[in-house]
């Protein structure tokens, strides 16, 4: 099925004739990966000077994620830097057991579904969907690096809660492409979607236990999309980006996802702190308000 194929958990070595990073870019790598604060800052300097891919492994390198890296980024300059989004990989490094069953929405170039395979080992699957073409095949390949870890199936569009088309907005910032609003707007492309249930009923999906979902305004449409899948899933754990302005985009609002999820039978919290020492390895305050935006993401535990 073209729209469900996965990528194996064996490696193929095939970064395209790119070179690796050599001693003196690991090297600055080790020093920089070792500074308190400014990781960031560092990372969006160098996007103005670097040019020249290279292929390295990222932080947390135990998990052999292996990416091509583009320096023009400063997004991936970050992931390998390991300063890009410390609190997705601590939520995933506390939830995601062996055999679990993931589903990362969007794929972007497959750093968050890389984590999440090596996790869930052999004997567990990841989801994921990426409407964005060029963002869909930078993660096939990087993800064709990776060795050991579990199958990841890869919608090539969107999840929604209808099946059909809808005008992608795609973005000059790879990883911000969205069905919701333009923003940095490139172009636009028509692009297939499904809903969700189905597609995971065609994979035989039992269940889910981990959801990762960042989405660009269209969190609701997902998780309307995927609520059967949602009620036959009791320990599911969900970590979910809340963005008024792009949910509004969407037509909808965090006051409509925070509903949808209670209705849904999750307690919410607002993440505020993330370390190994939170048992899902990020935590925070209720969500009492929605449109409080105390943070950018909200931790959905299943009652």
């Amino acid at each position: 099925m073209r729209n469900g194929k996965a990528v194996a958990g064996t490696a193929h070595i095939d970064a395209g004739g790119i070179r690796p990073a050599g001693r003196a870019l690991r090297s600055f790598r080790w020093l920089v990966s070792r500074l308190p604060r400014g990781r960031a800052r560092i990372a969006r300097a160098l996007s103005g000077v670097m040019r020249t891919p290279f292929v390295d492994l990222v932080e947390p390198e135990r998990y052999g994620v292996r990416l091509v890296i583009d320096p023009t980024d400063p997004f991936q300059l970050e992931i390998w830097l390991g300063t890009y989004q410390p609190h997705v990989v601590s939520f995933l490094r506390n939830t995601v057991q062996p055999g679990a069953h993931v589903l990362c929405a969007g794929l972007h170039v497959g750093y968050v579904a890389g984590i999440a395979r090596a996790l869930a080992g052999p004997n567990g699957a990841v989801y994921s969907a990426e409407p964005d073409q060029t963002a869909r095949e930078r993660a096939r390949r990087n993800l064709s690096l990776q060795a050991g870890a579990a199958p990841v199936h890869i919608f090539e569009g969107g999840l929604s809660d209808l099946d059909g088309s809808l005008t992608l907005h795609r973005s000059a910032v790879l990883g911000h492409s969205s069905f919701a609003c333009e923003h940095q707007p490139l172009d636009e492309a028509s692009v297939a979607v499904v809903q969700g249930d189905r597609w995971l009923t065609q994979l035989n999906v039992p269940r889910l236990d981990v959801i990762v979902l960042d989405v660009e305004g269209w969190e609701l449409q997902v998780l309307r999309g995927i609520r059967e899948t949602i009620a036959r899933s009791p320990s599911l754990v969900a970590l979910v980006e809340l963005t008024e302005w792009a949910l509004r985009g969407a037509g909808t609002s965090s006051v409509e996802l925070v509903a949808f999820l209670r209705k849904s039978g999750f307690e919410i919290r607002w993440v505020t702190q993330f370390g190994a020492e939170f048992p899902f390895g990020v935590w925070g305050p209720v969500v009492d308000d929605p449109t409080e935006a105390r943070s950018n993401d909200v931790l959905c535990i299943r009652n």
